[in-house]
């Protein structure tokens, strides 16, 4: 008896094999693998050829696995999901070679950290494309997730539900005032603060909510006298003398010379982070630049936290 040449074995003979054994007719089998009959019958009987065994009783009631037949067929089926497993690392590694990936962040993240990472995704991943848009505040940054025309959200997190959250770091509020402000600049009070108009954003954003609420509950009262949607225009009225604001960092910087910073009597703090929807499909080249993130270092004046999911 001559040794079987497991090399002279192909694969379309074996998926033709699982198939029909699946299927329980080499009809049944044509169709499923969009073949003729003969083509199924010819590969099974090359098949049982090669091996020098029968694999199906052929009657009118279909085919059936011979009893050597059913020792063989779950060895089949795993050759062929290792068939399947080789390919799926293969598509993989495909991805990471060319692709795109969409990001949607609010305009500081965009402006003060968001080249950085860029850079860094880049050297690594040359061919995935990276496209950007700056967006005015976490709702528009979440619709266009929701809308699939971004893959990936850079926000200030608020009670935010249905996304994969993936921390970065916090960045502090602090208190600018208007040049020559008598106020102790290393330990200030509201006190000192209440000289001063407040010039606050519209509250359409997660950090400015989160600000509405931390002045709702201090021992006194901030006139409000301006309300603005623009963090650059506030910090120029701030400049002009027209009164204080209480901003994150980033979204202030750069602070005119002229403009006093300090810290808040009482800490406050905004988390910023990567999101992703929790119950999409992500391509390879997303994760990929969601692995990048811990490796850049956060801007100064925030704080770390950890980079990974919540």
């Amino acid at each position: 008896m001559s040794t079987i040449d497991v090399s002279r074995l192909k694969l379309f003979q074996l998926r033709a094999f699982v198939t029909v054994a699946d299927s329980g007719s080499f009809g049944k089998a044509a169709l499923d693998l969009e073949m003729t009959q003969s083509a199924i019958s010819y590969a099974i009987a090359a098949l049982e050829d090669e091996l020098g065994i029968v694999l199906f009783l052929r009657g009118r009631k279909g085919a059936v696995l011979t009893p050597v037949g059913h020792e063989m067929i779950d060895s089949a089926r795993q050759i062929l999901q290792h068939l399947a497993q080789l390919a799926a690392i293969a598509e993989t590694a495909r991805g990471l070679e060319t692709g795109r990936v969409r990001v949607a962040a609010i305009r500081s993240l965009a402006t003060h950290w968001l080249p950085q990472v860029i850079a860094v995704f880049k050297e690594r991943h040359p061919n995935i494309a990276v496209t950007i848009t700056r967006c005015v505040n976490h709702g528009t940054v979440q619709e266009m997730l929701e809308q699939g025309v971004a893959d990936i959200g850079l926000i200030d997190l608020y009670k935010n539900s249905g996304l994969d959250i993936y921390e970065l770091f916090a960045d502090n509020y602090l208190a600018f005032l208007p040049p020559g402000a008598e106020v102790n600049v290393k330990t200030p009070t509201w006190e000192q603060f209440q000289r001063y108009p407040l010039i606050l954003p519209v509250p359409h954003d997660n950090s400015y909510t989160l600000l509405r609420e931390y002045l709702a509950n201090l021992p006194i009262q901030l006139e409000v006298a301006y309300e603005v949607n623009e963090d650059s225009t506030i910090v120029s009225m701030v400049a002009q003398g027209l009164g204080m604001t209480i901003l994150p960092y980033l979204a202030a910087i750069p602070v005119p010379d002229t403009v006093i910073t300090c810290p808040l009597p009482h800490a406050l703090q905004r988390s910023l982070a990567a999101v992703i929807l929790a119950e999409g499909l992500h391509r390879p080249a997303v994760y990929a630049f969601l692995e990048t993130l811990p490796q850049v270092p956060a801007p100064p004046g925030t704080t770390v936290t950890n980079a990974r999911p919540l």
